[in-house]
């Protein structure tokens, strides 16, 4: 007996929906491709690209088309921007814009680092910036030694405090600068430490080792002198302290 044939059903396959709905979106897709090709104002095409974007979810990458170029592109912007893009390496491209002038022509620069304390510190009698013998032998014995062949900075800074300090005629900056600069000559000219090193610094009365009521306790501390060995290189800071190249 020949076996009946399956009766027609009425389902439609499941691949005609998907086609139907590609062909929908294809349609809408030269739709706009048509309403671009139109499109003349840069600003409107800028929005119009923006909402797609979002839309999307598209955050740009290799490829990424630049609105504004597109917009001022010729009768149809899309297609030759497509065009372009499509000619591209798949390589991340290379920015040879110059670089843009900030408002200084030059960048300061910053050394940084930290600063090591050598020998103890150099105190003074008020108002004065002469080197005590004990001073002195502080210097050449346990400071010199230490610092006579680094090429690093070496810092010196002179403080003073406390009006008996002023009674030498000097202001507190000033009287701490030749307290500073007494210890340099004399590491300079009795210890033979090269002066290329030594860096005089000036702190007066910012930074006082003690604020005690008692101005005579106090200044025993603060009217002194300090040696920090820096991390600053000399050759950092000159190329050629020491004059070798003219030789």
């Amino acid at each position: 007996m020949p076996k009946k044939p399956p009766e027609p059903s009425n389902d439609v396959p499941e691949w005609v929906v998907t086609y139907g709905d590609l062909m929908s979106l294809l349609l809408c897709f030269f739709i706009l491709l048509s309403a671009f090709s139109e499109l003349k104002r840069p600003h409107d095409y800028q929005k119009i690209l923006e909402s797609i974007r979002e839309a999307m979810g598209y955050h740009g990458g290799v490829g990424q088309m630049n609105a504004m170029i597109a917009a001022q592109s010729t009768n149809n912007p899309l297609f030759t921007q497509a065009k372009d893009t499509s000619q591209e390496s798949s390589e991340p491209s290379s920015q040879n814009t110059p670089n843009v002038t900030g408002r200084q022509d030059t960048v300061s620069k910053v050394h940084e680092g930290t600063k090591f304390v050598v020998g103890g510190s150099i105190s003074f009698d008020p108002g004065s910036y002469a080197l005590s013998e004990q001073s002195k032998h502080m210097l050449l014995d346990d400071v010199a030694p230490k610092i006579k062949d680094l090429n690093y900075k070496v810092l010196i800074r002179g403080h003073s405090w406390g009006t008996e300090d002023l009674k030498g005629g000097l202001d507190y900056m000033d009287l701490a600068y030749e307290r500073a600069k007494a210890v340099r000559d004399f590491l300079v000219r009795e210890a033979m430490v090269r002066p290329e090193i030594l860096l005089v610094d000036v702190a007066g009365t910012t930074e006082p080792m003690s604020v005690s009521h008692d101005s005579y306790e106090a200044g025993l501390e603060n009217r002194r002198v300090e040696i920090f060995q820096t991390e600053v290189t000399v050759d950092e800071l000159h190329a050629d302290a020491f004059g070798t190249r003219g030789e």
